[in-house]
């Protein structure tokens, strides 16, 4: 797909998207060579007008997370915006959120990890320490998802680039998350919070990127893991892998939003999503 249509749709999206939150906007995109993670403590449109995406119009993309915050727990600086980098087996994924997280001191002290300042990197922790125990990524997300579900409300999306490449997005019933499929538009797969937001930042374009009455729409299914491989023989197809075993909110309505992009090999696909900090890791 053309690379220039994927980055000129991820500042449109990082734009629209600040509708739903302006206290930081970040992106982690994945290339054959590296990954690069680049956040700031910045509205989407600052982080766009500041140049702070020009790097996506000299990478290759392969896949690409993208976010909006509005802080509710932990301070709004650089550091503290999403994506959160983890570390497993010397290779680094990534996670974002829309939502939020109770009682991580009690979620960090289960999986052994370090309470972090903003609960959704403690969920990312939690995720990655469990894969470098060797527990399997589907069911180190069930087993967090399983804790925190009660005092939770969240859609999350985990780049997973141990022994695979795969994203899994899930989502509880409170928070929306929409899966579009434009590769009939040549632009590959995307997710974003809501539709409207997607085809806001589609209209704003004014044309550049088709019809986008040819591109198809899910919402995710509350509680159900789905996995999306991306990679050069990739088809993009969505997969539901398991049924998460959840409890009932209850009560969190933090207001967080993100949007992604996924690529496929030389040619760039996309998905959607939704510095001071400019890190390159190997």
């Amino acid at each position: 797909m053309d690379g220039v249509k994927a980055a000129l749709l991820l500042q449109a999206l990082a734009i629209a998207d600040q509708s739903r939150g302006k206290h930081s906007t970040g992106l982690a995109i994945i290339t054959p060579e590296k990954a690069i993670l680049r956040k700031k403590a910045l509205s989407g449109e600052e982080f766009v007008s500041q140049g702070d995406t020009e790097f996506l119009f000299k990478s290759r993309i392969l896949a690409c997370l993208g976010h909006n915050r509005f802080a509710t727990a932990g301070a709004i600086t650089d550091r503290n915006a999403h994506p959160f980098a983890v570390r497993v087996d010397g290779k680094w994924n990534f996670g974002i959120h829309n939502g939020c997280v109770g009682r991580t001191r009690r979620l960090a002290k289960i999986f052994q990890v370090e309470e972090a300042d903003v609960d959704s990197e403690t969920v990312f922790r939690a995720i990655a320490r469990q894969q470098n125990g060797g527990v399997k990524v589907g069911e180190a997300i069930s087993k967090v998802s399983e804790v925190i579900s009660g005092s939770a409300d969240f859609a999350f999306v985990y780049l997973n680039r141990f022994r695979e490449k795969a994203l899994y997005l899930w989502r509880s019933p409170d928070r929306p998350l929409a899966v579009i499929d434009a590769r009939k538009l040549g632009l590959g797969r995307w997710f974003c919070s809501t539709a409207e937001i997607f085809e806001k930042a589609w209209a704003s374009l004014r044309g550049i990127l088709g019809n986008i009455e040819k591109a198809g729409l899910f919402e995710a299914a509350p509680y159900r893991l789905y996995r999306i491989e991306y990679g050069p023989h990739s088809d993009l197809e969505v997969t539901a892998v398991r049924e998460l075993e959840c409890r009932p909110v209850s009560g969190c309505r933090a207001e967080r939003n993100y949007a992604g992009v996924l690529g496929e090999g030389g040619r760039q696909l996309s998905f959607l999503s939704d510095g001071s900090e400019d890190r390159r890791l190997l």
